[in-house]
């Protein structure tokens, strides 16, 4: 039986160019193609029979669904592709301690398991307008019982007949008139300036990134970066949808592009600054490449890659029907 595939992403610029080189220039014109009229798909060079079946998917479909089917069932010829030619690496939760060795002889990954959506964008506006959503969380579930305290201290100070505690329970009284302090020991609202500062680092750190995380065994994690532009629905209805740890396994399929722990890899850029004997003439490219090393320090602290970590560049995303 045939695989079923629900999209959550899929990446068509970088199928297609992969899949011109597997297939031999396969679907160029078919992809922008807007007629109507039955292609005389033999044409096509690659795989046997591998043209016709892309030509009939689009014969007599407006340009819209041609697109749209063409992408989702080219994906089918494409991931089907590279496992037959034994290009690909699957992955899961019950492989992953025998199959950890052989990664770095692979190019592509197909990796399956539940996912952990990390959207940078709302974690950095909500970090921006913290306060704001505090003061209303706390208004709703909060300002009731607060005013009702309020009242209740009230007419226990009219009670008290001495001036001087009556003075002293006024002042008291005074420090929780103020609705936002008790949301500050309820930890719903932050100084402003460390807000100010933390969202000008989180937004230059992650840059509004929109990532999915795949943790196996809690030993492994598989990490990609998702182009919003790629994505079959907005961010906001797919964790609607599947919840931010989702219930669903799903496959992330893509290429391999860091696997390494922090001590496996070589520096590149290596700090000439402590050298006695300096070039004039290259004093101010090794100032730059001091500059670059001390940029690939700081981005460490942000995104650099854990040692668990396995980072890969994200074709497709779906869940198996």
């Amino acid at each position: 039986m045939k695989e079923i595939r629900s999209f959550l992403y899929l990446d068509n610029y970088k199928m297609y160019s992969i899949s011109s080189q597997l297939f031999e220039g396969l679907t160029e014109y078919i992809v922008t193609n807007k007629s109507e009229e039955t292609q005389e798909s033999e044409e096509q060079k690659g795989p046997l029979g591998s043209g016709r079946i892309l030509g009939d998917i689009i014969q007599k479909s407006s340009e819209h669904l041609e697109k749209k089917f063409l992408h989702d069932f080219s994906y089918n010829l494409f991931e089907q592709t590279l496992l037959g030619n034994e290009k690909v690496i699957v992955v899961d939760k019950l492989n992953v301690d025998q199959k950890l060795d052989q990664l770095s002889q692979f190019s592509f990954i197909k990796v399956k398991g539940r996912i952990v959506f990390n959207d940078l964008k709302i974690i950095h506006e909500m970090l921006a307008n913290f306060n704001e959503f505090g003061y209303a969380l706390g208004y709703i579930t909060k300002k009731a019982e607060y005013d009702e305290q309020l009242k209740k201290l009230n007419e226990q100070i009219k009670q008290i007949q001495d001036r001087n505690q009556k003075a002293k329970a006024k002042d008291l009284l005074k420090n929780k008139t103020e609705f936002k302090k008790v949301l500050m020991d309820e930890g719903l609202q932050l100084d402003d300036e460390f807000l100010k500062h933390m969202s000008y680092l989180l937004n230059y750190g992650y840059n509004q990134q929109f990532e999915i995380q795949i943790p196996l065994n809690n030993d492994y994690l598989f990490t990609a970066q998702l182009d919003r532009n790629n994505l079959k629905d907005e961010e906001s209805r797919i964790i609607k949808k599947y919840s931010r740890e989702t219930e669903k396994e799903f496959v992330l399929f893509g290429i391999l592009t860091q696997i390494l722990k922090e001590s496996e890899k070589e520096t590149l850029i290596i700090d000439k600054s402590q050298e006695t004997k300096v070039d004039e003439e290259n004093n101010m490219k090794e100032a730059i490449m001091n500059v670059v090393r001390t940029i690939i320090g700081i981005e460490k602290t942000f995104t650099g890659k854990l040692n668990y970590e396995f980072v890969i560049d994200p074709i497709a995303v779906y869940m198996e029907l």
